[in-house]
């Protein structure tokens, strides 16, 4: 992937995780999502009457005890104890987890460019397959007498950036960000930046292989492409997951000069086509 989380782009997202996902979902256009999320969601709905949800042979239904009913929708500074825990069970290697500080940076800057996939879960129905993001998960707003809760499965965390490649002061961020908000800092998010740049893309291990990875992906360019705030989508990658991330159509433009977690990772951007006329 991209930014700092360079594990972002070694994300647990198998390399090879291949086909289409669609997602069993029934659409809530509630107040919070805003038009091209709930567009997303319907997409997503639809494309279950198509696809069998899965990646290989694995079906996301076939891993979970549960109705596997997922929403996509954009993250808040309240989701940061998820994201934390999600980005802990997704990347072994410390070097390449995005810190506690960095999340909070994230999701108080720039919160529009954070999205997850959450499903409701009731505690009674995950008893034995409970993942991390479960202790971390809110209840659903609804209060339903079974304690359901939304839990996390994955997550992309991004910022803005002025160049067209994620650089190490793009991964960065300001220190003193919980005290000065109007910092013109020229670490970390940049609001007039016209690159998105992607940082942290997480599945839980075990969903990883089912689809998630690329749900959630393709919602997200989707999302931003259609804000037509951006010009293109860049990211950092490990040589290994270079193939997965050119399938989405973005360019390989060589090794990075980042150094984030040891270096070795690779550059990759795409230019956006922006919302299509009415």
């Amino acid at each position: 992937m991209s930014g700092d989380n360079k594990r972002s782009v070694e994300e647990k997202v198998s390399s090879s995780a291949p086909d289409p996902v669609g997602a069993d979902d029934a659409i809530d256009d509630t107040d919070d999502l805003d038009d091209d999320h709930v567009e997303i969601q319907k997409t997503i709905s639809n494309s279950r009457k198509r696809h069998s949800l899965k990646n290989g042979d694995i079906k996301v239904q076939d891993v979970l005890p549960f109705p596997f009913l997922p929403n996509i929708r954009p993250l808040t500074v309240s989701d940061l104890e998820s994201c934390v825990a999600l980005e802990n069970a997704a990347f072994t290697d410390s070097k390449h987890r995005c810190s506690r500080e960095k999340f909070e940076y994230r999701l108080s800057s720039c919160p529009e460019l954070c999205m997850g996939i959450f499903c409701t879960v009731s505690p009674e129905a995950a008893k034995g397959w409970e993942i991390e993001t479960c202790k971390t998960a809110h209840p659903v707003e609804t209060g339903r007498d079974d304690g359901s809760v939304s839990v996390m499965f994955a997550h992309i965390v991004g910022t803005r950036c002025h160049g067209e490649l994620v650089t190490d002061q793009d991964m960065d961020y300001p220190r003193d960000f919980r005290t000065v908000k109007t910092s013109r800092s020229n670490i970390g998010h940049q609001e007039d930046g016209r690159t998105v740049a992607i940082h942290s893309l997480a599945v839980h291990p075990k969903l990883q292989g089912c689809g998630l990875g690329k749900l959630i992906m393709k919602a997200y360019m989707q999302q931003v492409n259609n804000s037509g705030t951006a010009d293109r989508i860049s990211l950092i990658s490990q040589s290994y997951l270079v193939n997965y991330y050119t399938r989405f159509g973005f360019v390989h433009k060589g090794e990075s000069q980042a150094s984030f977690g040891g270096g070795g990772w690779h550059d990759l951007t795409i230019t956006l086509s922006g919302p299509s006329s009415p």
